[in-house]
């Protein structure tokens, strides 16, 4: 059922993909630094040296305090459905990158604990799961009050790795956040 079958090696992929946020669940557990922020960043997102001894968070204050900091790799059109897993047949629907989130600690637990909420409701309706991205945006569909997303066009770099500029430059960013009927709270789309 997996629509990308040729050019994934296993099924194992999948388990490291949707490890992301249990991966951020130990880091917060152990916290050797101290940190307050922590951030989840696939390693595709460091493929050329732009960002070689940077240090990765340098404007904290652009994570939101309740919100995990999402990507948007192009304007979101949310799908009227609040688990979506079909980006192959409604690209226009999908819109989260997936490859990195930051988010305070508390705020990623809640996170973590409704990931894994969706993943059951995933199994449950019978919906394939081949890949992270959809859980993810599907989290944040049904839980829409844990996300905001930065907007790609309000970003100088890459659209699926975008974070890593928002957090290592900072500014001011209108973040896009969907209520509870799938409407933008705010559409720095405009």
């Amino acid at each position: 059922r997996d629509p990308e079958k040729n050019i994934h090696r296993s099924y194992q992929l999948f388990w490291v993909w949707l490890s992301k946020s249990w991966f951020v669940m130990q880091a917060t557990k152990m916290n050797p630094f101290k940190s307050d922020i922590f951030v989840w960043s696939d390693i595709g997102c460091f493929r050329n040296t732009r960002y070689n001894s940077k240090t990765m968070v340098m404007h904290p204050e652009t994570v939101p305090l309740s919100e995990v900091l999402q990507m948007s790799r192009v304007k979101p059109d949310p799908p009227s459905e609040t688990y979506f897993n079909d980006k192959y047949n409604n690209k226009d629907h999908f819109y989260h990158s997936g490859s990195q989130f930051a988010g305070y600690k508390n705020t990623l637990r809640y996170f973590h604990q409704f990931f894994l909420e969706t993943i059951d409701q995933f199994l449950e309706r019978n919906m394939i799961i081949v890949d992270d991205q959809m859980i993810l945006q599907s989290t944040c569909l049904s839980h829409p009050t844990i996300c905001a997303y930065v907007p790609r066009k309000q970003v100088d770099d890459n659209s699926y790795f975008g974070l890593r500029y928002v957090l290592h430059y900072g500014g001011q960013f209108q973040y896009w956040r969907i209520d509870n009927d799938f409407t933008p709270v705010l559409s720095p789309w405009s």
